[in-house]
């Protein structure tokens, strides 16, 4: 029992507060009650929810570089349009 006190005073010291580490252990408590296929589906429906937030954060991040891009273009094209239009009118006249 002294090792199990010793070892939650250093998760108090690693996490900051006593709160997270309860919880912590409370989900481990519960996790560690479930039966062999619980666990085993529990641990997959984590990770596919992992990858489903990675998937968002990509996909977040290549459509903000695409309409980066694409503002980019447009804004280009449109200094290109007012430039050619004043070198017209200065060649013109």
């Amino acid at each position: 029992m002294n090792t199990t006190t010793h070892d939650e005073g250093a998760n108090d010291t690693r996490s900051g507060t006593s709160s997270s580490k309860t919880a912590a252990d409370d989900v481990r408590q519960a996790f560690s009650g479930l039966p062999f296929e619980e666990k085993f589906s529990t641990l997959i429906r984590i990770e596919l929810d992992m990858i489903g937030d990675a998937v968002d954060a990509v996909v977040s991040a290549a459509s903000k570089a695409v309409d980066d891009i694409a503002a980019s273009c447009c804004q280009d094209s449109t200094n290109k349009t007012e430039s050619s239009s004043g070198h017209a009118s200065t060649s013109g006249a």
